[in-house]
């Protein structure tokens, strides 16, 4: 169980320390909407792209070889991260407040971090010098 004063004093250093650095707020005008255009681009080509590998091998039954289930399974956790992490990234970005809460504010950190752990495991027995040994 997540204890309420550590979620809390999480938030409160999180929000204090985004205040404290020069250069970590929203920016100029100009600077706001490129960095809107170039979320809403990423977001676009990564909810789309994903999803068309993710359809595209789940549909054709020779598609699904071993190889092709592992990029799957690579494209459904990048389809999460542009559906889950991107839009509480941004948002608090720009406003220098994070204003979903604290429970929301410890899923997507979780989230990152999940998503990272199975990309780092997905791709280790990749690696030449990987071996299992049983």
């Amino acid at each position: 169980m997540v204890d309420a004063d550590m979620v809390n004093s999480t938030f409160d250093n999180a929000s204090v320390r985004n205040r404290s650095f020069p250069g970590t707020g929203s920016g100029t005008g100009m600077q706001v909407e490129l960095r809107i255009a170039l979320y809403v681009a990423i977001f676009v080509l990564s909810v789309s792209g994903n999803s068309l590998v993710a359809l595209t091998i789940a549909q054709n039954r020779r598609m699904r070889t071993l190889t092709n289930v592992l990029l799957m399974n690579l494209s459904v956790a990048d389809l999460l991260l542009a559906v889950v992490c991107m839009p509480f990234t941004l948002i608090p970005t720009l406003l220098q407040n994070f204003i979903f809460g604290p429970v929301v504010c410890v899923l997507v950190r979780y989230m990152q971090g999940a998503r990272l752990t199975v990309r780092l495991i997905q791709l280790l027995p990749q690696h030449n010098s990987y071996r299992l040994s049983a």
